[in-house]
């Protein structure tokens, strides 16, 4: 097909006039859009403003709490499908706009005006020189550009939540009552040291010995357990949804699920590591509210009751394996280590509002947590990414010192004992950095570095001098932690992800068998005691008050332990252990290689001398006395011959 003049001239016009036509159209769209949502936004009608009222006056009434949380979901639907709308339709707008302007200035070129008659008078647009024209059409270009983009920015910068709601007036609470729960990832500071010391170390999860009770979790997830009061927190994830769990610490019951949606259906939701999930990261609690992060960046704060308080949509992280890091809180404000590559930020939020505090870059990425810790002076948050260590004050943001020397994609977090921050990665290096000490440039020295055996995944724990790895291939390594010096090795019959806790002058060690190893914190080697849970384990335990929380594949347990304490000439037998055999045994449900055991027929050698097993035992508090060989101990009432199902290992402090 040929074409003259004539048709194109006519092909040019009916392009110019509908796009012109249709940036006027969505133009007219998108301002009514911005009106509708600022009219009839929910959470500022009428219905939610008097549903606002009557909860003040009747904070207990359940249905107006329901009501308010239908409206949440509606508030934040209604404003994802307007941001849809307005970055659609602005899309729209300018490919419409690039049109008209392509053809019109094609039209002008190739058909210039006719000179006017002598006499003729013509509209003043008409009239203009095609540059004049074209500086107008710029100018209207530009404002429009303004325009839009100050629309967009408005949207995007505000909150993908809905003002907080406050229900009933905060109470002050006592935070150095905090070291008494496990409020975070690896307990009080992120640094895996427990305050008390009276944890259980014999149980058996297949037969339920010494395990007060076990929960299925709804949802699968990394995630470690969290302990505030009567209640524990959780979090699970897949594609398709993401949850916060509560469950009763008295019996285990699942007490609340809240279902996250900060981001909306049209959330494209991100590929993540089957080892990562979708709910790595760890709660965090600051005894008002529990906040949570999922690998989709969303972020909620709720309050102990499930009720949603704030919630941010920080983006879908760029992240291949998935977000993983925990959260921290620290006077009141949450830490946030959001992680991606290249435009990384770590976020202080103020735990009641939900507003940023202060915000850092981080061009780096890693997959570790934060710890936050007095180094003597003052309070650091210490980060790592896969090369540097860096500290943080937690209060400004202000980056006190860093080091460079991590490598590899770093999913340890650090360790902290004695002014000293340890740290570890597979593929980089273990060292320890003197915090308490920093040069006069306020660079603390790094004491030591050394190469070896290396942690992947379990973070570091440092005892006093002493610093503890265990690795994915199941080797523990006790370090000098003032020079890097081994002082011990020992190789486990299984690999560890879960992370070494210190509880007194012990170390709990989950296997990913679900296998628990306790053994001294000394510069000897000295295995107590091994108990198996009954299923892997890969997250790291909550350790409180006499009891332990630890979440497997599958389930949530609590365990109390197997008391075989006593008193007087009780026998071991008739201890609280449901009649249980101890033998050499390799089942999956016990421990392995109990040798050389001898019977223990009485309590009396194996006293509690602090008289009962829930007192507060805390840090530094003497347990019990020393049993030094391994021993065997027997259901003399089993007539059968056939051993019962509860074993464990049993070579130390009890």
């Amino acid at each position: 097909m040929r074409f003259n003049k004539k048709t194109l001239d006519q092909i040019l016009k009916g392009v110019q006039w509908p796009s012109a036509a249709a940036c006027l159209t969505i133009g007219i769209l998108l301002a009514a859009t911005i009106v509708q949502t600022k009219i009839h936004a929910p959470i500022t009608g009428s219905d939610f403003s008097t549903i606002h009222q009557l909860i003040d006056r009747n904070p207990a009434e359940q249905d107006l709490r329901d009501e308010i949380r239908a409206l949440d979901m509606l508030a934040r639907k209604a404003y994802f499908t307007s941001m849809h709308q307005l970055r659609t339709g602005t899309l729209l707008f300018f490919i419409a706009l690039a049109m008209f302007l392509i053809s019109w200035n094609i039209r002008t070129t190739l058909y210039p005006p006719l000179p006017p008659e002598p006499g003729e008078k013509r509209a003043w647009w008409t009239a203009q020189t095609r540059s004049a024209k074209t500086a107008a059409m710029a100018t209207a270009v530009i404002i429009a550009v303004s325009i839009t983009g100050g629309v967009i920015h408005k949207f995007s910068s505000a909150p993908a939540a809905i003002p907080e709601v406050v229900l009933e007036e905060e109470e002050i609470i006592d935070t150095e009552q905090f070291i008494f729960w496990w409020m975070n990832f690896r307990g009080p500071g992120g640094i895996g040291v427990a305050t008390y010391t009276n944890a259980p170390m014999l149980f058996d999860g297949e037969a339920m010995a010494g395990i007060r009770w076990k929960t299925k979790t709804p949802l699968e997830g990394f995630s470690s357990p969290v302990v505030y009061e009567n209640r524990i927190y959780l979090t699970g994830g897949s594609a398709d949804s993401r949850q916060v769990f509560s469950f009763d610490v008295e019996d285990g019951r699942l007490l609340w699920t809240y279902d996250v949606r900060v981001a909306g259906d049209d959330l494209e939701v991100p590929k993540v590591d089957r080892e990562t999930g979708y709910a790595a990261p760890s709660v965090a609690c600051d005894g008002r509210r529990v906040y949570a992060i999922f690998a989709t960046g969303e972020l909620v704060a709720l309050t102990l009751d499930g009720e949603h308080v704030w919630s941010k949509f920080l983006g879908v992280p760029d992240n291949h394996y998935g977000h993983s890091s925990s959260l921290m809180v620290h006077d009141g404000i949450l830490f946030v280590q959001f992680d991606q590559y290249d435009t990384g930020k770590l976020f202080a939020i103020n735990g009641r509002t939900g507003n940023v505090v202060w915000e850092a870059p981080r061009e780096i990425l890693s997959w570790a947590s934060p710890i936050i810790v007095n180094t003597g002076s003052r309070y650091e948050l210490i980060l790592l990414d896969n090369d540097f260590v860096t500290s943080y004050d937690p209060a400004t943001g202000t980056k006190l010192w860093s080091h460079d020397c991590m490598h590899g994609e770093v999913g340890p977090s650090p360790a902290f004992a004695s002014g000293l921050v340890s740290v570890a990665n597979e593929y980089a290096i273990a060292g320890s950095i003197d915090a308490a000490n920093p040069g006069e440039d306020g660079v603390p020295p790094m004491l030591w570095r050394m190469r070896g055996d290396l942690p992947n995944t379990a973070s570091p724990l440092s005892v006093d001098s002493l610093l503890f790895l265990a690795t994915a291939t199941g080797t523990v390594i006790c370090h000098n932690n003032r020079d890097g010096t081994i002082l011990w090795k020992h190789d486990f019959d299984r690999g560890f992800y879960s992370s070494p806790i210190a509880v007194g002058n012990n170390v709990f060690l989950f296997d990913r068998n679900g296998v628990m190893h306790v053994f001294e914190a000394s510069a000897e080697f000295n295995l107590i005691a091994s108990s198996a849970i009954g299923e892997p384990v890969t997250t790291t335990p909550a350790v409180l008050d006499g009891y332990i929380i630890i979440r497997g594949d599958s389930y949530l347990y609590r365990i109390d332990g197997i008391d075989i304490s006593g008193t007087g000439d009780t026998d071991v037998s008739e201890a609280d252990t449901d009649n249980v055999d101890v033998t050499d045994t390799n089942s999956a449900g016990g421990v392995n290689n109990i040798s050389n055991a001898g019977n223990v027929n009485n309590t009396s050698s194996v006293n509690n001398t602090s008289g009962t097993r829930n007192a507060r035992n805390v840090a530094n508090v003497s347990n019990v006395n020393t049993v030094n060989n391994a021993r065997t101990v027997s259901d003399e009432s089993n007539e059968s011959g056939e051993s019962n199902e509860a074993h464990w290992d049993y070579e130390g402090d009890y």
